[in-house]
């Protein structure tokens, strides 16, 4: 199979024992590393970020820019961001500022920057908001198609993650729903 057939944004997430990726040498390519644990999907909006469920406990998110780039860690070390899987609790992961968008294949990344207060749980996030993802202004759900693009640097969100987010700083998740509480 193709990289491009093993790792798309149409596949079902992969399954992998833990053994499997504490196997991954240091200093592999991400396009070795992703034929040698199989076929997933790339969840990832302008960056790849590969996921994979470990033993059917614990989400592995790997993110790359160019599957030929070497990885900087072995597999021990990449099963050390591994997050256990929670159901979407609706809980606020993040209510910031936007401070910059990118566009991608099939949504936008933007940067969210704000405090950890009472009731959030990071300060600092990297979002990917895709076409599942829900976007309100308010408290009224955008029904645009690409309801995404009303989201602009400068806007005030807050941010509930769908399911569990990559442990990195910035953390980085994908959306299950943005509402924007100040708009520029």
């Amino acid at each position: 199979m193709s990289f491009e057939e093993l790792f798309s944004p149409y596949n079902a997430v992969g399954h992998v024992r833990a053994s499997d990726v504490e196997s991954i040498p240091k200093g592999i390519t991400y396009r070795k590393m992703v034929a040698r644990l199989g076929t997933t999907r790339d969840v990832g909006s302008g960056l790849h970020v590969a996921l994979y469920v470990v033993d059917d406990k614990r989400n592995l998110y790997i993110s790359f820019a160019d599957p030929d780039e070497s990885c900087a860690k072995s597999g021990t070390e990449l099963l050390q961001s591994a997050q256990p899987i929670v159901d979407d609790s609706g809980t606020i992961g993040i209510r910031g500022v936007v401070k910059d968008i990118v566009q991608g294949k099939d949504g936008i990344t933007m940067l969210v920057e704000g405090r950890l207060e009472h009731d959030t749980s990071f300060d600092k996030a990297s979002v990917t908001v895709n076409m599942s993802s829900k976007v309100l202004r308010d408290n009224t759900l955008i029904t645009t198609l690409f309801a995404f693009s009303e989201i602009q640097e400068g806007n005030t969100v807050e941010v509930t993650f769908n399911g569990p987010v990559a442990e990195s700083y910035p953390v980085q998740g994908v959306a299950a729903t943005v509402r924007i509480v100040t708009a520029q």
